[in-house]
């Protein structure tokens, strides 16, 4: 396209010459001679302003690139949350805490995420600072790191308990091994409740 822009303005610049050629010389058409030179033209090129940066920095959408530091952080999370549930729901656990990284609800790092206040309760109580991932943690966090992911984007999960918040507050999406699974309810979920 700017190929085809460049030589139509070639052509115009060359008529326009021709034209005034033709002034100068009384004629009353333009007259428009061969001509064994090529005419160069140099493309424009425009700088485009480098953008500025924002006060916090952009989350990468869907990144399974991570540090070993963060590995150990959602090993050792599935481990305290999920000990007795089988590779998938250990993997289901790490890729809520994944949703939530890449969500801009909440924080942007996995360690912030995890530690955020109120929202594991083995950070809470203190489970997750006595634990040590086993290999079946570690087999989980590769099955996620090898594209697995059945979570249905959740952000939540819960043990079946006396508190009723999460199936208040949020959309349910599935059962595996003991835990809900639960995401933000959406606004036309929120209408059909009130209709």
């Amino acid at each position: 396209m700017k190929k085809r822009m460049i030589t139509l303005l070639a052509l115009s610049l060359m008529l326009t010459a021709c034209g005034r050629e033709a002034e100068r010389e009384g004629a009353t058409e333009p007259v428009m001679e061969e001509t064994t030179e090529a005419i160069q033209i140099e493309p424009v090129i425009e700088e485009t302003p480098e953008p500025v940066p924002t006060e916090q920095p952009k989350k990468v959408s869907w990144s399974l690139d991570w540090s070993d530091d963060e590995s150990y952080i959602l090993a050792k999370i599935a481990m305290a949350e999920a000990e007795g549930e089988d590779t998938e729901g250990k993997a289901l656990v790490i890729l809520v805490v994944l949703n939530r990284v890449w969500d801009d609800s909440f924080p942007n790092t996995i360690k912030e995420v995890v530690m955020q206040e109120n929202q594991f309760s083995p950070v809470a109580n203190g489970r997750y600072d006595r634990v040590e991932p086993d290999s079946d943690c570690l087999d989980a966090l590769e099955l996620v790191m090898n594209g697995w992911d059945k979570s249905e984007g959740a952000m939540y999960f819960e043990s079946r308990s006396l508190s009723t918040w999460h199936q208040r507050n949020l959309r349910y999406l599935f059962k595996h091994g003991n835990h809900y699974f639960y995401k933000e309810k959406e606004v036309s979920d929120e209408k059909k409740v009130s209709d």
